[in-house]
């Protein structure tokens, strides 16, 4: 049975400070398609494990994964090695998170990419602000 969640989280600004008034998505989230975070006690990072197939019905959850880990850790590590597809909404998810990571001067570091994530994020011009190695 699929959620239906009503998220109005700005995909811009993951802070913790950050208003919420900017955007409003109804998104149906099938169980079971969530993206990982393994987090260790007393281990000053989170890995979250990006699962294989990665759309805009999956980018709420995957989202609150991060916002999660964002706001507990200095360093999120980003495990892309399963990803064989991969649209604009969760590309666009991860570089908003890269470039408040910044800002907020945390650490995101993509690990282990798929040959499809560098190719999706290359097309969409993004590699540099993900800082993918290629």
């Amino acid at each position: 049975m699929a959620a239906r969640k009503k998220d109005t989280d700005n995909y811009e600004n993951i802070g913790p400070d950050n208003n919420e008034s900017n955007m409003n998505t109804d998104t149906d989230v099938p169980d079971g398609q969530v993206s990982k975070v393994t987090v260790v006690a007393d281990d000053p990072e989170a890995t979250i494990m990006l699962d294989a197939s990665l759309s805009i019905q999956n980018v709420v959850k995957l989202y609150e994964k991060i916002k999660n880990s964002y706001s507990a850790y200095n360093t999120i590590e980003i495990n892309a090695s399963r990803v064989s597809s991969i649209d604009t909404a969760t590309l666009q998810l991860l570089a908003a998170l890269k470039k408040d990571a910044v800002k907020q001067q945390k650490e995101v570091v993509f690990t282990a990419p798929s040959p499809r994530f560098i190719e999706s994020a290359g097309l969409l011009g993004l590699l540099e602000i993900l800082d993918v190695d290629t």
